[in-house]
């Protein structure tokens, strides 16, 4: 089968779960003999969305990459915009407003795809059209703009969580141009149902597969990095928006009441943060040295309020570390319940009773861990790509009849 995903950042320098989780199935498509175009931009970050990449066609691992410049926006207005939707919502012309100020916006992208086959037209490269379209998030400009244009054979796939955007009636409406939904975990799929009102699109809840990752060397990391000599691991983007600082504040008071486990940061800063000095932080880290973190680690910390799938989570139950998950996240809430790979919390005082009992109690760490990485061990790209090819099924077909 010819698939294209459009998706807003695209790469291996690109520190962003949706995007990452993205090019692995994209991969994983291609390995398993599907055909996957990329259409995306030159931006490696989302705020400014700056040109980091040469527009144009490459190759990452048989998958073809199409970049293509984009328009400024305006990061600014964007936030104004969603305050302002935020406190009276239902205003379509401001949710458009909206929409093109945080973009991204490629004109150029948006052309070449209506240009290139997914219309019944021949595709210059591959000598057909494509048969599926795959946008990636409901967010970005990119699917927003892209979905009326191949609607006829368009798979979404949201990547939603609660927030404002996703009751937004533009949001509404791109979800339901889909012929054919992909979601990440059942408690996506139930959100984005009962928001969006669209029971009867079908989908698949198709999840995501895990690569094999290289051995972790807790000494290593301790060479690397002056880590405590034990600790609490956060994985990801350091970030508000992710819960960082509520972590750090919740940790801050953990530590007040006594000697405890320290807290490492792996991951970019986000600008604006700042970091105490009694945090560790190690910046933009590599597969083998996230590796050897989680070697080093004993609990790794899941503190975001907004995931549509926690792929730390299963890192960490892979490498057989317990987590502990903050337990208004629903998706978190509900990997930990089936897995039986860590706990949860709900505030500061329930992270500090609950990292304490984590710190204190080794064959109870162990008992989660193992008990996770059994949980892991199911999330195997060979099953992902077999819930893709149903879901991608469910789009081509309309199109392959008309």
């Amino acid at each position: 089968m010819s698939v294209a995903f459009v998706v807003q950042r695209y790469g291996a320098e690109v520190a962003g779960g949706a995007e990452a989780l993205c090019r692995d199935t994209a991969r994983a498509l291609v390995r398993a003999g599907e055909q996957v175009t990329v259409f995306t931009t030159t931006a490696r970050d989302y705020l400014g969305w700056d040109p980091f990449y040469a527009p144009g066609t490459t190759e990452d691992d048989g998958v073809v990459v199409r970049r293509f410049r984009v328009d400024p926006p305006d990061p600014r207005r964007a936030a104004d915009l969603v305050r302002a939707l935020g406190l009276a919502p239902g205003n379509p012309a401001m949710e458009a407003e909206w929409a093109m100020t945080q973009g991204p916006v490629s004109r150029d992208l948006l052309t070449a795809l209506s240009a290139e086959g997914v219309r019944h037209q021949v595709s210059s490269e591959r000598g057909k059209s494509y048969d599926v379209v795959a946008c990636w998030t409901y967010l970005y400009a990119t699917s927003q703009l892209a979905m009326p244009l191949v609607r006829d054979r368009a798979v979404l796939v949201p990547l939603a969580h609660e927030e404002p955007m996703l009751r937004f009636t533009l949001t509404r409406g791109v979800m339901r141009m889909a012929r054919a939904l992909a979601f990440m975990t059942p408690e996506e799929r139930r959100l984005v149902v009962d928001t969006a009102d669209v029971e009867s699109t079908p989908g698949v809840v198709v999840g995501a597969g895990l690569d094999p990752s290289p051995d972790g060397d807790a000494d290593r990391a301790r060479r690397r990095w002056h880590l405590p000599p034990r600790f609490a691991l956060y994985l990801g983007r350091v970030d508000a928006a992710k819960g960082v600082d509520a972590l750090i504040r919740a940790h801050r008071a953990y530590l007040e009441q006594g000697p405890g486990l320290g807290l490492v940061l792996a991951g970019r800063e986000a600008p604006g943060m700042t970091i105490p000095e009694w945090v560790t932080t190690t910046g933009f880290i590599t597969e083998q040295e996230r590796a050897d973190l989680l070697a080093a680690a004993e609990v790794v910390v899941l503190p975001s309020p907004y995931e549509s799938l926690s792929l730390v989570a299963l890192e960490a139950w892979r490498a057989g570390r317990p987590t502990l998950g903050y337990a208004r996240a629903d998706v978190v809430a509900g990997q930990t319940a089936r897995s039986g790979g860590g706990l949860l919390y709900t505030g500061p005082h329930t992270y500090a009773r609950q990292l304490a009992r984590l710190a204190a109690k080794p064959t109870e760490r162990q008992a989660m861990g193992e008990s996770g990485r059994a949980f892991a061990a199911s999330w195997t790209w060979d099953a992902c790509v077999d819930r893709w090819r149903e879901v991608l099924d469910m789009a081509a077909r309309p199109a392959r009849a008309a």
